[in-house]
């Protein structure tokens, strides 16, 4: 069973657990800001691999120790490209993913939670057109946007402020696939690999009560 399955699975579960959790019921809106950082398997491919900025919103609605959201999450790393007068092109990653959490333990105050999420991820350069010159002849590359399904998993801490504010701290590890393609020798060989990233992630939530309780 892949990454992807597994993430699928338990996000799954944490969803279906949530209407059962006994507690006040209540929907949150949080700014998140950290880092992501590509694996190394990315470097192959030219990307740079190093820890960069990222930052998203997040919405949610839970009810006792079980939450369920919606969050956007961007990054931006660099490609290099190798070639003499061409500029490296920015490669931004954009997400829009459901995520689940569930809490397992509290310890002074302090909420320690597991979390899976999945949805749609987009890969996007820029410039997304590049000229290229091979051997005095100008040569026009194009970068194409890419869609894939992105999953992934990981921990949190989470603990309470005052006027029904929350901060947190999480760490998460993605996955996705792409086609890829490389020289062997003198031929080019068409796959399908999978890569993904490493989060780690500051959140400031603010609260309110759901209406109806």
């Amino acid at each position: 069973m892949s990454r992807a399955h597994v993430a699928g699975a338990a996000l799954a579960a944490l969803a279906a657990a949530a209407p059962a959790a006994a507690g006040p019921r209540w929907l949150g809106l949080a700014a998140l800001g950290g880092s992501a950082q590509p694996v190394a398997a990315l470097a192959d491919y030219q990307l740079d691999v190093r820890p960069s900025p990222a930052w998203g919103l997040q919405l949610d609605a839970g009810t006792g120790p079980c939450a369920l959201g919606l969050r956007l999450w961007r990054s931006r790393t660099t490609q290099s490209l190798g070639a003499a007068g061409a500029g490296d092109p920015a490669v931004h990653a954009t997400s829009l993913e459901l995520v689940a959490r569930a809490r397992l333990a509290a310890w002074r105050g302090v909420g320690f939670e597991v979390l899976a999420s999945g949805g749609r991820l987009a890969l996007g350069w820029d410039p997304d057109r590049v000229t290229l010159d091979a051997g005095g002849t100008p040569v026009e590359v194009d970068f194409a946007p890419v869609h894939e399904w992105v999953a992934g998993a990981g921990l949190a801490l989470r603990t309470r402020l005052p006027g029904r504010c929350r901060l947190g701290l999480e760490w998460e590890r993605r996955t996705w696939a792409l086609d890829t393609a490389h020289r062997s020798g003198s031929a080019i060989v068409n796959g399908r690999d999978r890569f993904g990233d490493w989060s780690a992630r500051l959140v400031l939530a603010r609260e309110w009560d759901w209406w109806g309780t």
